[in-house]
């Protein structure tokens, strides 16, 4: 990474970083991560006219029903 300056070369790292982790994630996690995201998107796009389903995953230790 040449040229760049110390703080954006760390970012590039912390990021690379951040990636190796989340691609390590087992299947499962990389799911509910998604899901989340949707939880979060979903009423911002409502807001705007948008038709959204989030998906539903089972969460060990939630009697939540859909």
């Amino acid at each position: 990474m040449e040229g760049l300056t110390p703080e954006i070369a760390r970012l590039f790292a912390a990021k690379e970083d951040r990636r190796r982790k989340l691609a390590a994630l087992p299947f499962p996690e990389k799911v509910r991560a998604v899901v989340r995201m949707q939880e979060m998107a979903a009423p911002l796009l409502r807001a705007r006219g948008r038709q959204v389903r989030v998906w539903f995953i089972h969460r060990p230790g939630s009697d939540e029903e859909r």
